[in-house]
């Protein structure tokens, strides 16, 4: 495999488990922490929560408030394997002042607040249907408002299938995919599960499930992190979503302890003195939901193995295939698969490579990924800018 491939499927794949060494400038996730990494209410950010139940369960939509005017687009956010809804928490508030629009951020089956009849069974069909029966049962099965689907990695491939569904596609009016292409997408599946290994199983609190966050590279900005990884980590002995004790949370970083050197997976290596070239993964060491780690995944991506290859086979047709404009959002300029290539040369779609990001683009830059969708929305007509978004020209945004 050529250096160019490895970098690709590194972008790809969750993060690496940073390298533990055993010495004394290993401490636990308290020790050195230079961060604020205390969790952030949903409420910052969101208007509301609703649950909706349909045929497949119950379903948590988060909404920004209600538009000016009716016709005024929806962009329905749906989040990447793992994540949640709330993870396009600091995007809702960006894009919101930018431009006319609400914002409907569901949590996708097995993942966040919802509640599905069958949580295991995340098959690409399904998860379309969710997202069908959702929308319905938020607008309504008359006329519904202009859609616009924004979706993340696994979210990406529902948003790109969903717009092909014969009672939505008359509303869809945009169709926007962040960091996911087929061919890459699939070339990653074969060590994705090394990967998922190399990520600790539990956290003593919510802020070291922050720290790691942050640290390991799954979010680089702290700020979505305190809001967004609430929401998938559970707590091991009320088997409640974390997010639930946000409002009630006392800190831990004022917690005097000891630094104990030692190669667990819940150490890391202190900020500014880490060691070698970060490449190397450290199978987690057991940890017993009894004793100081209360906090676990809420969702097992190991044992979705099973979906992975439906999610993404054939994505590349199906989005150059989309009636409605549609928008490619990269956080490399080496994600492109032949297909999108050619469509791209073609000027099939829009693209725009936001390089200062990792996977999760929209947590890591959500200000610049409001501006480039803000931008696409705006030259095809969708809606307008407010007082805000009118000093940034938006307009005139870069694109390609």
């Amino acid at each position: 495999m050529s250096s160019l491939q490895k970098s690709i499927m590194k972008n790809k794949l969750p993060p690496r488990m940073p390298r533990t060494s055993g010495t004394s400038k290993l401490a636990p996730f308290s020790g050195g922490r230079k961060r604020n990494y205390a969790p952030v209410s949903w409420k910052c950010y969101f208007d509301k929560s609703v649950d909706l139940e349909t045929e497949g369960g119950i379903f948590r939509v988060y909404l920004s408030p209600e538009p000016d005017h009716p016709q005024r687009p929806r962009i329905i956010t749906l989040h990447g394997g793992g994540y949640s809804g709330l993870s396009w928490a600091l995007f809702t508030e960006e894009i919101t002042s930018m431009i006319h629009c609400q914002v409907v951020s569901m949590d996708v089956r097995g993942h966040g607040e919802t509640q599905a009849k069958d949580s295991d069974d995340l098959s690409i069909d399904t998860l379309i249907k969710d997202v069908e029966q959702v929308i319905h049962k938020l607008y309504g099965d008359d006329e519904l408002p202009p859609l616009i689907l924004l979706g993340h990695s696994m979210g990406g491939a529902i948003a790109v299938r969903a717009s092909h569904l014969a009672s939505l596609e008359p509303y869809i009016h945009g169709v926007a995919v962040i960091d996911v292409v087929e061919g890459t997408a699939m070339d990653a599946l074969a060590s994705m599960q090394s990967f998922l290994r190399g990520r600790p199983t539990h956290f003593k609190s919510i802020e070291h499930a922050i720290e790691w966050c942050v640290r390991s590279g799954q979010v680089r900005n702290v700020d979505s992190a305190r809001v967004s990884m609430p929401s998938q980590i559970v707590n091991c002995t009320t088997n409640q979503l974390a997010i639930n004790e946000v409002d009630t949370y006392v800190s831990d970083a004022g917690n005097d302890e000891t630094p104990t050197p030692c190669a667990r997976a819940d150490v890391i290596v202190e900020e500014g003195e880490g060691e070698g070239d970060g490449d190397g993964f450290e199978k987690p060491a057991p940890v017993s939901t009894g004793g100081t780690m209360r906090y676990r995944w809420r969702v097992d991506l190991s044992k979705t193995e099973q979906h992975w290859s439906g999610w993404f086979s054939g994505l590349s047709n199906s989005f150059l295939s989309t009636r409605a404009p549609r928008l490619l959002l990269l956080a490399s300029v080496d994600g492109l698969d032949r297909e999108l290539t050619v469509g791209q040369m073609q000027g099939k779609f829009q693209m725009q490579v936001l390089t200062r990001c990792g996977h999760a683009v929209h947590e890591d830059s959500p200000g610049e990924v409001s501006r480039v969708l803000a931008a696409f929305l705006l030259r095809h007509r969708l809606t307008e800018p407010t007082d805000d978004g009118e000093q940034m020209h938006l307009v005139s945004a870069p694109g390609c």
